[in-house]
């Protein structure tokens, strides 16, 4: 039927009573039509528009086509309606829902057991200060679930502002118990460590990933009632399955889920490499009991693993969707190691719960710490969440305010903490502008608490004390330097002061040389520029490069940690468990039946030279001296069974090619690279090699100034041996003045210089009980006065 028979039929049939013309009816019908099937494309667009193959984070930036765009677009005032109409259902929903909800523990008839007393103590992340108040509870005395560490027993508590007290009623919690006695530091360290992570999950929703998560909130319950006054840790009972999507030695969870794994991911670049938060476990995305590894190693109980936990995490992670939208790095590994997770990961990338939708609007994440003051990365997530927290509040007027308390005042008996209505809720979150420091850590917007109660105390750190110290990553050593920002910026460019294990400068008399050196050294670091701007963009420089060697070496540690557990068998299948587990020293077995299995051990030593490699050139200084020691033949700790056959290259690529290059050129860079780093016997090694021009590469000659430079920086250090390149310095007075004695070599003779180090070198030995020497010493330094 061709159009114009069509507008007849429709003439003589009924049509609406506003339509004069069927003309024009017929065109307004087909445009409705046209309008339904461009909303119906951009449906299908949508729910197609991503898949969770991981191939599609690369086109994020655009949703629809341009001919699309102006037919979806809505009017503002028309969005707002619908929002407000949407959040009216939802609101309705959770009101059916809480008045028809069933008390899952009601077969347990928790309300026959006896009151107890209890004092409650809460933590706030953002003050880090501790609440105490006394609570009443009921306790079930059998448990339900247990743990490694842990048993959970079930547990009601009855809201002070209920008007009721029948307790079948009461709020359902799992109170959880160490199974062996432990310390009450530890339940306390556990709750700032969950309260501390609580806000790595505030900051990663910021960032509007496709589905926000929380942690749990927990406090620790001391049962004054019961015999002992035992501890334990209090939270929300949440129903659903409970599932361990990773733990803190690299497990990651068969179920498909992309947010865990990309969390985690967050945390570690979002806090500039400082730490990690693993372990994440619980019910959908609501998240408990996780772990914190930070760089030190030294935060957050015995599950702190340091940058090995980092190691293993990353070991067993790839990249999805979430993580690419946030512009997160995909970490360096192996091309076996990568093959191995592509395929452990194939179903899991197939099956992924989250299917992720594109957000134009995503944010590329990175360091928190950037452009701030602070060098703490937590910290900083403190200022920030503080920040943003009074924003919030002080946009919300005071309007909703007045509204709500009139409100709660006309029908407050009908209302207490537990309500979900609108006016409640509207009064809890214009409660936050009231003061801009509270924070949701202190149970006060779920839980039962009453603000003015008499039994509450608070105990903080005294306001009067200064400041925390920050924390900052040393170089190389990875130790806390706790002193004022100048000091931290002069400790940085000081050489002598990173070496690991040794005290540097710890000597109370140095050559006159040395003296000079350090006083010219000190003044130059004190300069400062004459131009304002020069001085600006030099200290801007200045700390943009120190902050990306602080990450580099974290890196380099992490891989370097990588390395040691492939020697030590740690990524083995299970096939080979036996010799893994003697290896990794889980046996009774002795040192020496360790050190054959780990000798016996065949592990990837493709990915071990690889890590080792990637932190040589992040600049790990034990790195640096293993792959120095490997070139060079000699002995070295790190995958002891690798000897000087492998190839190396300035660029760290494979030498594939067979191509020639000076291996002790290359080997003595490196240990002159470990001497600038700081290391004695690295700077004893390049002294000596300048000294008798050996091991410095084809066609090097003795060169006697740079091994009076390189002697007069090492006698700075003390006599100790804790780096196993035991030297007393004075022998290397007696040598330094043996070639000032001699000359040449592009050295001019000095007797004058030769006669007081010869005396020194014997007042040194005399200090060490070094009688005869001491008078060969004295005997050399008068040769030198005639």
């Amino acid at each position: 039927m061709d159009r114009d028979n069509l507008i007849q039929a429709l003439d003589a049939s009924t049509r609406p009573d506003d339509t004069k013309n069927a003309t024009i009816f017929l065109d307004q019908l087909c445009d409705d039509r046209e309008l339904d099937g461009v909303r119906t494309r951009a449906r299908r667009v949508r729910s197609t528009a991503s898949t969770s193959d991981g191939a599609d984070w690369r086109n994020l930036s655009v949703l629809l086509s341009d001919d699309v765009l102006p037919h979806v677009q809505e009017d503002p005032e028309i969005k707002e309606a619908r929002v407000k109409k949407l959040m009216n259902r939802w609101r309705k929903a959770a009101r059916r829902a809480y008045r028809t909800k069933t008390d899952p523990w009601s077969s347990f008839h928790i309300e026959e057991y006896p009151i107890l007393r209890a004092k409650r103590s809460r933590y706030s992340a953002i003050r880090k200060t501790w609440t105490e108040d006394y609570v009443e509870v009921r306790l079930h005395p059998e448990p339900f679930a247990h743990g490694a560490m842990r048993e959970c027993f079930r547990l009601k508590k009855l809201s002070s502002l209920a008007t009721s007290s029948d307790w079948s009623f009461a709020q359902n919690y799992v109170a959880k118990k160490y199974i062996q006695e432990v310390d009450r530091n530890v339940l306390f360290e556990d709750v700032k460590l969950q309260m501390d992570a609580k806000l790595w999950s505030e900051e990663f929703n910021r960032y509007s990933p496709p589905k926000k998560i929380d942690i749990v909130q927990m406090c620790v319950l001391e049962i004054i009632d019961l015999p002992g006054e035992p501890l334990y840790h209090l939270e929300h009972f949440i129903e659903g399955k409970y599932v361990k999507y990773n733990s803190n030695s690299g497990f990651v969870s068969d179920i498909a889920r992309k947010t865990p794994q990309a969390f985690s991911h967050f945390t570690f670049e979002r806090s500039g490499h400082q730490m990690i938060v693993v372990d994440v476990q619980g019910v959908g995305d609501l998240y408990t009991d996780p772990q914190i590894h930070t760089v030190l190693g030294s935060d957050y109980g015995d599950g702190n693993l340091g940058t090995r936990g980092m190691a293993l995490f990353f070991h067993s992670h790839k990249c999805n969707d979430i993580c690419h939208s946030l512009c997160l790095t995909e970490f360096d590994l192996s091309d076996t190691e990568r093959k191995s997770v592509d395929e452990s990961t194939y179903v899991i990338n197939n099956t992924q719960a989250t299917q992720f939708s594109r957000h134009p609007s995503s944010n590329a994440c990175s360091a928190i710490m950037q452009g701030m003051e602070q060098d703490d990365a937590m910290e900083c997530l403190r200022v920030r969440t503080i920040s943003i927290r009074s924003r919030n509040s002080s946009s919300s007027g005071g309007t909703s305010r007045r509204s709500s308390r009139c409100s709660m005042d006309k029908n407050k008996a009908n209302h207490d903490d537990d309500c979900v209505c609108e006016d409640c809720l509207a009064e809890v979150t214009a409660s936050i502008g009231i003061d801009s420091f509270r924070d949701v850590d202190d149970f006060e917007d779920e839980e039962d608490d009453d603000e003015d109660s008499v039994n509450r105390s608070t105990h903080e750190e005294s306001p009067d004390d200064p400041p925390q110290p920050l924390r900052k990553v040393a170089v190389h050593n990875l130790q806390v330097q706790r002193s004022e920002r100048e000091r931290r910026v002069r400790d940085r460019y000081d050489s002598m002061g990173s070496s690991i294990g040794t005290s540097s400068m710890g000597s109370s008399r140095l050559t006159r040389e040395t003296e000079r050196e350090n006083f010219w050294n000190a003044n130059r670091k004190q300069s400062v520029p004459a131009g304002v701007l020069s001085a600006i963009e030099l200290q801007q420089l200045s700390e943009e490069c120190n902050r990306m060697a602080n990450h580099t070496l974290i890196l380099g540690q992490i891989h370097l940690d990588l390395a040691r557990y492939h020697e030590l068998g740690r990524f083995l299948p299970e096939e080979d468990n036996e010799e893994k587990k003697r290896a990794l020293g889980e046996t009774d077995d002795s040192e020496d039946s360790r050190e054959s299995a780990i000798k016996s051990l065949k592990y990837d030593t493709s990915s071990a030279l690889y890590h080792l490699d990637v932190a040589r050139r992040c600049g790990v200084l034990e790195a640096i001296i293993t792959v120095a020691q490997m070139v060079y033949g000699a002995h070295h700790e790190l995958l002891k069974d690798i000897g000087q056959d492998e190839n190396w290259r300035h660029d760290g690529s494979d030498n594939t090619t067979g191509e020639d290059y000076d291996r002790e050129a290359f080997a003595f860079e490196l240990m002159e690279t470990a001497a600038e780093m700081g290391d004695r016997g690295a700077m004893l090694f390049v002294a000596e090699a300048f000294e008798t021009g050996r091991k410095m590469g084809a066609g090097a000659q003795p060169s006697f100034p740079n091994a009076i430079l390189w002697y007069q920086r090492a006698v700075g250090f003390s006599d100790d041996d804790s780096e196993g390149t035991y030297r007393p310095r004075y022998e290397i007075l007696a040598r330094m003045a043996e070639m000032y004695q001699e000359g040449g070599c592009g050295l001019t003779q000095d007797f004058d210089r030769a006669y007081n180090l010869y005396n020194e070198a014997a007042e040194v030995a005399m200090e060490a009980m070094k009688g005869k020497l001491a008078n060969k010493y004295y005997e050399k330094a008068e040769m030198c006065a005639c």
